[in-house]
């Protein structure tokens, strides 16, 4: 079965009309060439997205249909200039929402819960301390090339050292 234009923003597919709303034909919510695939294909996996291979979102016969990886058509249209516009758009409108519940109650009490979570998943890392050369674990995660101490007592000892050697 394929589908039927009949205006240009007009197609009809399995005796339904579906009507051009933004960049895609649609009926009652249903976008007609996801319609198209499930009628010829089945079900559409849920991390999956149905992609035009020509790139026109008008022609919407089978063999112009494919089914992949959502991250992957997100790259295959994310250097299109109209797309590009649109996240430009869309960061401006959002970053004051944005803004606004991060700085809210519910923003902070979130972040709060999100960086309790993230701390108890981190995994424990061998370090060696700068100053006594003890060897500690921790949560903590220190840079490659930056001093490392087993206790506060140990980070002071090492700050007193470094500045008596300065004078």
């Amino acid at each position: 079965m394929q589908v039927q234009v009949i205006n240009d923003t007009v197609q009809e597919f399995n005796g339904a009309r579906y009507y051009l709303c933004g960049q895609y034909y649609q009926r009652k919510g249903k976008r007609l060439h996801r319609v198209v695939w499930e009628y010829h294909h089945g079900e559409i996996p849920g991390d999956c997205d149905i992609h035009h291979i020509d790139g026109n979102r008008g022609h919407n016969d089978d063999d112009n249909l494919v089914c992949i990886d959502r991250s992957e058509h997100r790259r295959h249209h994310a250097n299109e200039p109209d797309f590009l516009e649109y996240a430009r758009k869309h960061i401006e409108d959002m970053r004051p929402l944005a803004a606004e519940w991060h700085g809210s109650e519910a923003g902070k009490e979130w972040h709060s819960a999100q960086g309790k979570a993230n701390w108890e998943k981190r995994k424990m890392t061998k370090y060696t301390c700068t100053n006594c050369g003890t060897e500690f674990t921790t949560k903590h995660v220190y840079s490659k090339h930056s001093n490392r101490f087993c206790s506060g007592r140990c980070r002071e000892a090492f700050g007193r050292k470094v500045m008596s050697n300065a004078d």
